[in-house]
Order: structure tokens, then C-alpha cells, then sequence
């Protein structure tokens, strides 16, 4: 039955997910922070110290200035600004991946440095060595310039950067805070983030302290030094976890989100919703009685080996990890007929490091919930861009003419190799699973405008590089549509090989369980949702970590070093059977 349709169901989705970690201190608010990092300054016994702080573009700089920076009373106070290229010299550096497409960009491999003139650069650290007493040196990069005598890295979360914005705030080094939005968001991604986060990763390990600067604009960043981080980091390693999310309404978008999992009712619809996600989002940990959110990714660059497995890392490096997401359209509207790079495009053209693939999970169906997927057999390429480009002229698309269209339940499975055309009807809810990126080429979008009033960004000329005739009617019935075969079962629960095709870089299964079932991480990260049932808890055989609860819908982690646990119905779902899905990067089947 669907929960959307059943008067009795309440939601219990956690939106605000926060992990207690024990024993640790921090400092909230610019006051605070300062105090902290005197009483730091004060025990080097006066002598000469530089304190540096690097930081992520994007955070309130003013306000770190003027309640931390300032309070410092240093004698020498440089800027790392001084050694930034104009904005003329970063166009003519970075253009080639920034690109003049609304949201295609090229992934850039420049380091930080490539931001900076050397000369200048050189000069800073002249002053930084010539200097006598308390030396400051802020901006982003600075620590490419001396590591100092502390280290100071102030962290915003990508979230607040776009809401940012949305505000006036321009790219990194640029003069666009009128730009629309859309190319803001595409710089990030294909570049500044990019190198930022490099940069991070490579001077984690120097770190003295980090500052969470996501609330900075209310005057509440929160500071916690390395040895508290470090505490946080291993104690996340040893138990399931989750991340904050998103909820974006979209012009398709449907009610489901909404009155099943408890996403924000004042929102027109959901229609893109990521209830978790390492690559994109922060987490939320409770220190020293003090809120703090992190990226997310701080995890696997601190420690990769225990949270993504050390075959992971070496296959894939820090990236790779499989990304959950919502459709709903429930009530809405079709997604727009789409298809995604192959590895070969994608490389050549965008420098994208894979190709991408995605499964459609089918949360809950309607009677006439449908998948488009695939070309019908017989129809030719040239056939197809010439119907999706006359339908830009027209307004109309024969969809029925050229593409499958598959009637889904609710717990089928439809895989989607990159390169097949596809989209998900009206009235269906899909739990997305993506492995590599989240590059769409969008071919027909039933001819709507999104709410900035344009519209959205059609792609056929790249399209049409990466769409698999192969993936025709007969191929798309057999080989993409999940068969549900039982694959093992034992006393109170039963496991489905969910996911469906020889092509797929990673495995789905399902779990039915009545009383409980143990598993195994085997060294890799493994994802879990629960998809039938209100609760569900996560424990430890030997007590290694505190019951994890989770609750329908939610997304959650079993880092690789965990080794084994066991999830069995709970709460609301005790003495009923419930189903999760497992889902990990596939090296051996």
C-alpha cells in the first residue's frame, strides 16, 4: 500500500540529523574563537608567531575580520588578496573551463596556486619572514603562501555558498553578482570547488583548527581545534551515519515528499530531494554542547581507508561514491527526457573523470506511474535528434513513436546505463541511485519554462554523442528491468539481487526482514535506505557502536571499517517485516 494514500501514516523522517560526540570543546561566536586562539598565541611565550587563516571562498570574511582577525592585535596584518590575479588574468586562465554554456563546463586540473601571481606570492612570505611580534595572513589559499605557526581554516558548506548567491555574491575572483544563478552554480562545480577542495585535502593533516562559518552571517561560526576533530572523525568511522539534505521544489515536482516524509509543507512541491549525499552535503555533530557542521567529504579525506575502503581508494580515489536521491512527481509533472555522458564523451569533452550511471528504485506508483526508457527498435539516431530538434520549433513530441514506455510498481527496479534515453512519469516517486556524476543532457522538457522564467537548458547536440541505440525495446525489457531473483534467505529474512543489469559499476540488493539479519561492510562503504516499514535499528554484535535508528526513507552509511552489524524491524515496525536496500560499488559480483 502506498503511505502517501494511508490515513494512519505520520512522518517520522529525521530532517535534522545530528551525532552526540562525547568528550570534546569548541568555541561558538567571533568572541569566542578569539579568545581561544589568544590564549593559544600567549603560551608561545612572546615570541614572534604568524597565524594564518585559509579559508573556503564564500565566507562572511568582514565578520572574521572584524570579531576575530581584528581582535588579535597583530602587528603585521597582510591579505592574500594582495596576490590574487584580476579578474581579467583568471578569465584568461580558467575561460577554457568555465565556458560560456549556461551549466556545461570542463572540470579544470589547475591547482590553487594558478589563482595567484608568484611575484606577489613571493612577497607576502618577504614580509611574512622580514615581520617581528604577531603576524596575520587571511584569504583563501593562504596557507599556500607559509603554513605558519597556526593554522586557522575556515569551512562553509556548498549549501550556503549557493544561498549566497542567490544573495548578490559573486564567483570567486569575479564580477558577477548579478549573474543568474544557473552560472554561478556551474563555476563552482567545474572549477572553483574543484580546486578547493584539493586545496583542502591536501592541508587537512596541517590543520590546527577548523572553523564552521555556515551560520557565520548571524555571528555564530564554531571553532574546534585538531585534536577534537580527529576525535569526531574516528568516532563516525565506527558506526552508521548520515548527512544533511536538500529539498528543491522543480516545475515538475509532486506532493509525495511532502506529506510522506515530512519535507517542508510551505514549499510549492518537492521535486528533487537528496536526503544524503557524502560528495555534496555537510553532516551535523554535537561538540562541547555546540552544533557544528562539517562537509561531509572531511571524513574521507581524513580518513579513507575506514570510511570508503582501501579498494574503493585505490579504484576510484576520493571520488566515486554512490549518490541517493528523490524524484517525485507525484502529482506533478513528467522529468524531462533526458540522457546521461558516457565515459568517452564525458572525458573528452568535460574532462569528467566516469561516465554516469543511475538506477530508478521505485518508492511508490500509481496506477499509471510509468518509466520511459530506452529507443523503440527500428528507430534510427538521426530519427530521434530530428524529432527532438523539430520538437524545439513545434512544442510537441511523439514520445510514444520513438521511446519504451514501461508501467512500474512500487519495488521495481529500472537501471539506466549511460547513454540510454529516459525519464520518469508522472505520479512516480524514484529513490535514485547514481554512481560517478550527475551530468544530464536534457533532450525534450515537454515545452515548460522554469520559475526563473526561461526555459531550462535543452542539450541535444551533446546528446546525441552519447545516446545507445542498443538500448532498444528488447534490450530495455530484458536487461534494465530488475527480475527481483531471490539470491540467499534465512530464519526471518530473505535478500533479492535488486540490481539489474551487467552493466552496472555497483550492486543493489533488497533485504525482507522479519526478526533480524547480519551483514557485512567486507571493507567497502556500503548504502542503506529503508524502502518498506516506519523504523528500522542498525546495532553492533559486540556493542562497537550505540543502536543506529533510522526511519523510512532515510539514507544512511555503514563506513567500511566496521566489519559486521544488523538491522531488524523496530518501534513502529516491531513484529512487522520491513525492506532496505543495499547498495555499494561492485568489484566482484
Amino acid at each position: 500500500m502506498s503511505y502517501f494514500n494511508d490515513p494512519s501514516w505520520k512522518p517520522n523522517f529525521n530532517m535534522h540529523p545530528v551525532f552526540e560526540i562525547g568528550g570534546t570543546q569548541s568555541a561558538k561566536g567571533y568572541a569566542a574563537i578569539a579568545d581561544t586562539l589568544k590564549k593559544r598565541i600567549a603560551a608561545r611565550g612572546g615570541q614572534k608567531t604568524v597565524v594564518v587563516f585559509d579559508y573556503y571562498y564564500g565566507i562572511n570574511e568582514q565578520g572574521m575580520l572584524d570579531g576575530v582577525i581584528g581582535a588579535l592585535g597583530a602587528a603585521t596584518l597582510l591579505n592574500m588578496e594582495e596576490a590574487h590575479y584580476p579578474e581579467a588574468v583568471i578569465q584568461e586562465k580558467f575561460g577554457k573551463y568555465i565556458t560560456d554554456d549556461r551549466i556545461m563546463g570542463v572540470f579544470a586540473v589547475d591547482q590553487i596556486d594558478a589563482h595567484f601571481d608568484p611575484e606577489k606570492v613571493a612577497r607576502l612570505k618577504k614580509q611574512i619572514d622580514e615581520a617581528a611580534g604577531l603576524v596575520v595572513l587571511y584569504g583563501v589559499a593562504a596557507s599556500i603562501v607559509t603554513r605558519g605557526d597556526i593554522l586557522v581554516y575556515c569551512e562553509i558548506p556548498k549549501q550556503s555558498i549557493q544561498e549566497r548567491y542567490k544573495a548578490g555574491m559573486p564567483n570567486w575572483g569575479a564580477g558577477n553578482g548579478g549573474e543568474e544563478q544557473l552560472k554561478k552554480e556551474k563555476r563552482l562545480q567545474f572549477v572553483e570547488g574543484r580546486i578547493l577542495n584539493w586545496h583542502k585535502q591536501l592541508i587537512l593533516n596541517d590543520f590546527d583548527y577548523i572553523v564552521d562559518c555556515h551560520d557565520d552571517l548571524k555571528g555564530q561560526p564554531v571553532m574546534i581545534d585538531m585534536k577534537n576533530f580527529d576525535k569526531m572523525v574516528r568516532s563516525i568511522a565506527t558506526r552508521p551515519f548520515t548527512t544533511m539534505g536538500s529539498w528543491t521544489p522543480s516545475i515538475w515536482g509532486g506532493k509525495w515528499a511532502q506529506k510522506v516524509l515530512g519535507a517542508d509543507p510551505t514549499k510549492d512541491n518537492i521535486g528533487w530531494a537528496m536526503p544524503g549525499n557524502i560528495d555534496r552535503f555537510p553532516m551535523n555533530v554535537r561538540m562541547g554542547g555546540n552544533e557544528v557542521t562539517l562537509e561531509a567529504m572531511d571524513l574521507v579525506y581524513y580518513l579513507p581507508k575506514q570510511i570508503i575502503g582501501p579498494h574503493h581508494l585505490s579504484v576510484h580515489g576520493y571520488s566515486g561514491i554512490l549518490v541517493v536521491n528523490y524524484l517525485d512527481t507525484w502529482g506533478g509533472g513528467n522529468l524531462s527526457l533526458q540522457v546521461h555522458p558516457t565515459y568517452e564523451y564525458g572525458k573528452r569533452t568535460f574532462n569528467m573523470e566516469k561516465g554516469h550511471h543511475e538506477s530508478y528504485y521505485i518508492m511508490d506508483a500509481g496506477e499509471k506511474s510509468h518509466v520511459y526508457l530506452g529507443v523503440k527498435t527500428g528507430v534510427t539516431l538521426d530519427e530521434l535528434v530530428d524529432a527532438f530538434k523539430e520538437a524545439q520549433e513545434t512544442g510537441t513530441f511523439d514520445e510514444d513513436k520513438y521511446l519504451n514506455n514501461f508501467p512500474v510498481q512500487k519495488h521495481d527496479h529500472v537501471y539506466v546505463p549511460a547513454g540510454t534515453v529516459h525519464a520518469s512519469g508522472t505520479d512516480t516517486v524514484v529513490l535514485e541511485i547514481n554512481a560517478y556524476s550527475t551530468q544530464t543532457f536534457k533532450l525534450w522538457d515537454w515545452g515548460r519554462v522554469d520559475y526563473d522564467g526561461k526555459p531550462r537548458p535543452i542539450n541535444i547536440e551533446h546528446g546525441r554523442h552519447c545516446i545507445d541505440m542498443d538500448f532498444n525495446t528488447e534490450v530495455s525489457r530484458d536487461q534494465l528491468l530488475s527480475k527481483k531473483q531471490e539470491v540467499d534467505r534465512g530464519v526471518g529474512w530473505r535478500k533479492e539481487f535488486s540490481g539489474v543489469s551487467p552493466y552496472a559499476p555497483y550492486s543493489v540488493y533488497r533485504y525482507w526482514v522479519k526478526s533480524s539479519v547480519t551483514l557485512e561492510t567486507k571493507k567497502e562503504l556500503k548504502v542503506h535506505v529503508l524502502v518498506e516499514g516506519a523504523e528500522c535499528v542498525v546495532e553492533s554484535p559486540d556493542h562497537a557502536f550505540e543502536p543506529y535508528v533510522a526511519h523510512y526513507g532515510e539514507v544512511f552509511y555503514i563506513p567500511a571499517g566496521v566489519g559486521q552489524y544488523t538491522i531488524r524491524p523496530y518501534g513502529k515496525a516491531e513484529g512487522q517485516e520491513i525492506a532496505f536496500v543495499e547498495a555499494y560499488m561492485c568489484y566482484n559480483r
